[in-house]
């Protein structure tokens, strides 16, 4: 047994019952504390430390003294259980949630709770973590002074640790630390078994990969060598507001809200917005009124910062996310070409070839020929291929391409034939085989002189051989930034509304969940290309009129908006072809006047 453990009868205020007080805190008279006591209650005590690191809220309010109001709400007491059970957190909610004070109670009481643990703080700017460390800390001692006894130094002093302008150390009586640490590279080679990351949505992603993950390497071991599998060693907190779903902050959203799905009982994902803070008081409700009656009110930035909605575009988008969203119209993806009377129109497939990182996509526009002059496109259908390691080879995406073909009998498909490309040009004017013993035939390019020479003369020649170059693509993304600003290009509906119109229907009722994701899943990646697109700036080139654009964030990929951007180009070029056939076909023009 520790010999931190010292000899202590409790004596103080008597109110002339059975209870004492002690800071404040009703304490039972008499009790002494020594080896002796406790080894003979080892096991009651031990029980009641577990009840106590499984419901913290509880033993916070036994230590409450009797003169402090304070309570902690419902949702506050749910946040601080989950910190003190899985390994996995992650919070996005508004300000005033109380998000810092929450976590920093959480490792505070971790701390207290288990021997020798070691957690961190870690906020965007190492002062500001500082700051907002002791701010907290100095409100749990204000709060529970009891608390403040279990830091070396808690009884001659009444907020014990230590503090600066760039760090904080608070030292604990069983060995524990929290401190506060940067994404510098001082910081390496620490080790932490739990920790805070700060409004992680202003963090650097390879910082916080390379310097502040790794402090969580090490598990804290028991006496004997082990580790104790209900413990959250290796514990990652991340808390923020919203922001955009291109950042890195998103992206771990997602892979904690997918973690908590497959492993619910390691993580942990909640989110929440200024309307439960200001339900008990934390926010003012005039103030927020005031806030949406301003004439100069953000609906964008408020439901950033109030309403917890994560963003699908930033200020330096060059493609404005709203804009586009309004051409969200369709209702129904079409998994192969319909029959309408009395209209004029034609499919077109443009296809981005990727084989091992990134995945290939194929868009199916359908254009409607408008006044026999203007072409309208709207995007039916979206299909991702090589979705499995085994249908990712070449052969294969060829065969999946042959089979859209079969089902839309397109006009054109375009395809990239810069690098990969090349591939599954020479496999399309092959003949192919599927699994099932299916042939499918060869097609055959119009445009490209090569081909024409070594494809098979009787192939269709549908297939269009699309080589951009730095000029070529400039113009691409002003032709895309055109079209859909004018109107001319239509989406589909987004996927929680097509969910919502599906559900009510008895077809979509009858559906697995399966065949409910598989229907959906065209709606979900015309979200995902406008998140790409969002996420795409204007680079400063050499000339000014040419465009250039470049990724906000290098890790959020491109690829359905290049295939996307290329098939509006290749559609502009057929508009064009068009006009410029019926010119011709109008011959002479006789200029005839009447008076």
């Amino acid at each position: 047994m520790s010999n931190l453990f010292k000899e202590e009868r409790v004596t103080l205020f008597t109110d002339g019952q059975k209870n004492g007080l002690r800071l404040g805190t009703t304490v039972e008279k008499g009790i002494i504390l020594n080896e002796d006591y406790l080894e003979k209650h080892f096991k009651q005590i031990g029980n009641l430390l577990d009840y106590f690191i499984s419901y913290p809220d509880l033993y916070l309010d036994i230590i409450t003294p009797e003169e402090d109001s304070i309570s902690l709400f419902f949702y506050q007491r749910i946040f601080l259980r989950s910190i003190m059970r899985y390994k996995t957190v992650n919070v996005t909610a508004c300000r005033a949630w109380s998000k810092s004070f929450l976590v920093i109670l959480g490792l505070f009481l971790q701390c207290v709770f288990i021997p020798r643990h070691k957690a961190f703080i870690c906020a965007p700017n190492k002062s500001q973590g500082a700051q907002i460390a002791k701010e907290k800390i100095s409100e749990i001692y204000q709060h529970w002074p009891l608390l403040r006894k279990e830091v070396l130094g808690g009884e001659i002093n009444d907020s014990p640790g230590n503090f600066g302008k760039d760090y904080v150390s608070i030292k604990y009586r069983n060995g524990s630390i929290l401190d506060v640490v940067g994404a510098l590279e001082s910081t390496l080679g620490g080790r932490r078994h739990s920790g805070l990351i700060d409004e992680i949505k202003n963090h650097d992603e390879e910082a916080i990969n390379t310097i502040v993950l790794p402090l969580l390497n090490v598990s804290r071991r028991l006496p004997d060598n082990t580790v104790n599998p209900a413990e959250p060693n290796q514990q990652v907190i991340c808390a923020t507001s919203a922001w955009l779903k291109s950042s890195f902050a998103y992206d771990r959203l997602v892979d904690d809200f997918e973690r908590a799905i497959i492993d619910p009982d390691n993580a942990f994902v909640i989110g929440c917005d200024y309307r439960v803070p200001m339900l008990h008081g934390l926010l003012d409700r005039n103030y927020i009124n005031q806030l949406k009656m301003s004439p100069s009110f953000n609906e964008t930035t408020f439901a950033t910062e109030y309403l917890s909605i994560w963003q699908g575009t930033s200020k330096e988008s060059w493609f404005n996310f709203d804009r586009m969203e309004k051409h969200r119209k369709i209702m129904n993806p079409e998994n192969k070409a319909i029959s309408r009377y009395n209209s004029e129109f034609f499919y077109v497939l443009a296809w981005d070839v990727a084989r091992l990182n990134d995945q290939s996509v194929v868009f199916v526009f359908r254009v409607n020929i408008r006044d026999k002059i203007n072409f309208h496109a709207t995007i039916v259908n979206i299909k991702m291929l090589g979705l499995t390691p085994e249908s990712k080879t070449f052969h294969r995406q060829v065969i999946e391409v042959k089979r859209l073909i079969r089902d839309f009998d397109p006009k054109e498909v375009v395809i990239d034939t810069n690098g990969l490309g090349i591939g599954v040009a020479d496999l399309m004017i092959q003949e192919q085989v599927d699994e099932y013993g299916e042939v499918y035939k060869p097609y055959g390019f119009h445009n490209d002189d090569n081909y024409l020479k070594i494809q098979p003369k009787d192939a269709p020649k549908i297939l269009y051989s699309f080589k951009a170059n730095a000029t070529l693509k400039s113009k691409i993304h002003s032709n895309a930034y055109t079209r859909i600003s004018g109107g001319l290009v239509h989406f589909l509906i987004k996927e929680q509304d097509a969910k919502s119109a599906l559900l009510a229907t008895k077809a979509g009722q009858k559906m697995t969940i399966q065949q409910r994701i598989k229907r959906l899943m065209p709606h979900e990646l015309t979200t995902n290309l406008f998140e790409q697109m969002a996420n795409l700036r204007i680079k400063k080139a050499s000339s000014s009129s040419e465009v250039v654009l470049e990724q906000i964030n290098s890790r959020f990929p491109d690829d359905k908006y290049m295939a996307f951007a290329y098939g509006l180009w290749r559609i502009k070029e057929l508009e064009e072809e068009n006009s410029s056939k019926k010119r011709k076909r109008v011959g002479k023009r006789q200029l005839v006047y009447f008076t």
